[in-house]
């Protein structure tokens, strides 16, 4: 139980996700655990990643189109379409809209958006090491290498990342607390419990 609590905690942790990082440092990227082959960069303070190798990892069908300068990702499975163009301030998931910190852009020819970005297009967790420059976007909530990271390290903004706020999402959210509340009381009085019987 007392396990369980403290992934918990971890986990809610790691929604605050930092970076001091110099502008232009090579990033490694992992995408569901996998090594993106593409590297990322700090660009005016933000973590960018390419979007190709991250997406595909994902099961997403990646298109560009030249003339527009706009990449097209299609998830069939998931009925997801994500539309980017190059240094527009927004891009669109479905019929949702999302501004991104820095716009999405293309460098040294690889089409880049920002990590924080990311989270909130597919509901992913993602996590920085500033160590290592190592950047790691996870669906479905697996966390994968991520290491416990520094809270004065400011990399994406201090919002929460990873989650569009519908009102569904915002149930799901409050009864998410509401479980973790309990548990935590649960293990407390359990705690409790085992202290008075060590001194009977």
């Amino acid at each position: 139980m007392k396990r369980f609590i403290m992934t918990a905690i971890t986990a809610a942790m790691m929604l605050t996700v930092p970076a001091i990082a110099a502008e232009g440092d090579s990033v490694t990227v992992y995408s569901n655990g996998n090594l993106v082959a593409d590297k990322g960069i700090i660009v005016e303070g933000r973590t960018l990643v390419p979007v190709r190798g991250v997406f595909e990892y994902m099961g997403y069908d990646v298109q560009w189109d030249n003339d527009t300068k706009t990449a097209t990702l299609t998830n069939e499975k998931k009925e997801t379409v994500i539309t980017l163009t190059n240094r527009n301030d927004t891009f669109t998931v479905n019929d949702t809209i999302i501004t991104p910190e820095v716009p999405q852009q293309i460098i040294d020819g690889k089409f880049m958006l920002p990590l924080r970005a990311i989270g909130e297009a597919v509901n992913a967790k993602v996590g920085w090491n500033n160590d290592t420059k190592t950047a790691t976007i996870n669906e479905n909530n697996n966390f994968f290498d991520i290491n416990s990271v520094d809270e004065d390290d400011p990399i994406i903004d201090e919002v929460p990342i990873n989650e569009i706020y519908t009102e569904e999402g915002l149930k799901e959210k409050a009864e998410r607390d509401a479980q973790f509340e309990e548990l935590r009381e649960q293990a407390q009085s359990e705690s409790i419990a085992v202290n008075d019987n060590s001194e009977n």
